[in-house]
């Protein structure tokens, strides 16, 4: 053998057994420990993981984070939260997936603090599901509506206070804080309350109106020679003012002409008898129906110049008393009306050459004595009279 392979041999003897030893003393070995101080994980390391540690989450776990299915508040707090709510009206429960605590209202059973106001309930004897449905007005009925869930504030009428003039019920001087004055301070017009729209109404409804307590300057007066002591005059009676006539005199309505109107007038009878002038004209040869009226009877006249015709018989069927009393005289076209006392004595037709317009005048006769009040010319329509 040549001495240059022999070299070769011994050279491969030695690096074989360097080899080997090195081998022997590189052996791989897994760590000293894998423990990370954590109970929901569990560690190992062996040939089949290439002697490394490896890491693996133990499901269930308390204390891995996460509430997981079976674990509760009780159980296991460092990982599920506390759901009671310390409500006696929800379902406390805590849901894994939506990793969230659940509070649902218990609707099965009348419960209060629920959040919804049940029957049975009230704000009194539950305030926490209940509103307070009283709005402080004495004019509605306060009730709460469970199906709807809200107050219910019902207006009553009448009610004063309601904000409303309740018909048949309220007035001004019953309610005047519902409903308005509503006198217009204008004798000539008829004042109401319209209680569908809720507004005052005025509508002209009379001519003329007079209660003498301004004194009597609207008259005009007359007297006859053979009574000298006759007159017209006013008179206080109590906190009132009248009209007086005395003895055979009269007094008439100065410049005042209407066709249809109505005459109506407050009278007194101390003694004798009186011509009530409807449709008077003032001329040399006056022309007037007169209504003359003592205290047992009642007639109506008419006078042409000095033609004068009884056109109804005297109604006996009266006896007026010593009080007041009212007159109404109507006058449509030739239709006449009188009313004593709201009761229809006449309902005349004239139809031999009527009188249809003239003024209004008193006239008392001898030995006569009458107190006057309240003059009225009011408006007319066909509808106001009665027809014979």
């Amino acid at each position: 053998m040549s001495k240059n392979i022999l070299i070769i041999i011994i050279v491969l003897i030695v690096l074989g057994g360097i080899s080997a030893g090195a081998y022997f003393f590189l052996k791989p070995e897994c760590p000293a420990s894998c423990d990370d101080a954590n109970p929901c994980t569990r560690e190992y390391c062996s040939k089949e993981t290439n002697y490394k540690c490896k890491i693996e989450n133990i499901p269930n776990c308390c204390g891995n984070e996460t509430c997981e299915a079976e674990e509760t508040y009780e159980t296991c707090p460092v990982d599920c939260p506390n759901c009671d709510d310390n409500n006696e009206c929800t379902e406390d429960s805590y849901d894994y997936h939506a990793q969230q605590c659940i509070n649902a209202p218990i609707l099965t059973a009348v419960c209060c603090g629920n959040t919804v106001c049940e029957t049975s309930e009230t704000y009194i004897n539950c305030p926490r599901d209940c509103p307070n449905c009283d709005d402080d007005n004495e004019c509605t009925e306060d009730s709460y509506d469970y199906h709807q869930q809200k107050c219910l504030n019902e207006i009553i009428e009448p009610c004063c206070g309601n904000g409303i003039c309740d018909k048949s019920a309220e007035t001004y001087s019953n309610c005047s804080e519902d409903c308005p004055n509503c006198d217009d301070g204008n004798k000539l017009t008829s004042d109401s309350f319209n209680y569908a729209t809720q507004k005052c109404e005025s509508v002209v409804a009379y001519y003329f109106v007079d209660d003498f307590e301004q004194g009597i300057q609207n008259w005009s007066y007359g007297s006859t020679p053979e009574d000298p002591t006759a007159s017209w005059s006013t008179k206080t009676e109590g906190s009132n003012t009248v009209f007086r006539g005395i003895g055979h005199n009269w007094s008439s309505l100065k410049g005042k002409e209407w066709d249809n109107y109505i005459l109506r007038v407050k009278f007194k009878v101390v003694r004798g008898t009186i011509h009530f002038n409807y449709r008077l004209t003032e001329e040399e040869e006056p022309e007037r129906y007169f209504v003359s009226v003592d205290n047992k009877t009642l007639s109506l006249s008419k006078q042409r110049g000095k033609t004068f015709d009884t056109l109804t018989e005297p109604s006996v069927n009266i006896t007026l008393t010593t009080g007041w009393h009212n007159l109404e005289i109507r006058g449509y076209g030739n239709i006449i009306n009188v009313y004593l006392d709201n009761k229809l004595l006449v309902k005349y037709k004239d139809t031999n050459n009527p009188l249809l317009s003239g003024g209004i005048g008193f006239e008392t006769l001898q030995d006569s004595e009458f107190l006057l009040d309240d003059v009225e010319i009011k408006i007319v329509a066909q509808g106001d009279v009665v027809y014979p």
